[in-house]
């Protein structure tokens, strides 16, 4: 079941956000990193985004128990290679046990319908290049339209972002 987050959300949220670094992460960010994260870190900045309106932010549950979550909203760039998309999907996370059938796009689908209704048209998505699911925004028909350098955990690590010039298109 795909639907709208509250505040009450907030440690769910916290804790697949959490877990899903930790398992899609592991061997690309430093692991040294990966042990700090924390759900009690993570909750307050999710209660926090879950009170903003401009935030659009959904979950998927699985037996009453979130599973995943998206969260997107107005595009943060405006300068670069982005800056054209007005839209941008923040986040996206399955727990690993989730994945694989079919929530990740049920959940993107309910973010571009919210966008769509907010008015926004396109949208971007930065992912870490050696992320083995950023294949899933290629299957979404994003284009690759831009690469930079990030550095997480004291690692530099390359990412790129994928841009969708008509959400509507998502829906097919």
């Amino acid at each position: 079941m795909i639907r709208k987050a509250t505040w009450a959300d907030a440690p769910a949220i916290a804790s697949v956000h959490v877990e899903s670094w930790k398992t899609t992460y592991s061997g690309i960010v430093p692991d040294a990193y990966l042990e700090t994260l924390s759900v009690g870190e993570k909750q307050p900045l999710w209660e926090k985004v879950l009170s903003q309106s401009d935030h659009s932010v959904f979950v998927a549950e699985e037996n009453g128990r979130v599973v995943g979550f998206v969260s997107g909203g107005r595009n943060r760039a405006s300068d670069g290679p982005i800056a054209k998309y007005d839209g941008e999907l923040y986040a996206i996370y399955l727990l690993k046990e989730a994945q694989g059938k079919g929530l990740g796009r049920q959940l993107v689908q309910a973010l571009t319908r919210d966008l769509a209704q907010k008015g926004i048209q396109s949208m971007a998505v930065w992912v870490l290049a050696d992320n083995p699911s950023r294949c899933f925004y290629e299957r979404l028909g994003g284009e690759k339209v831009a690469e930079e350098r990030v550095e997480i955990g004291g690692k530099a690590l390359l990412e790129s972002c994928y841009g969708w010039r008509d959400v509507q298109l998502m829906e097919q």
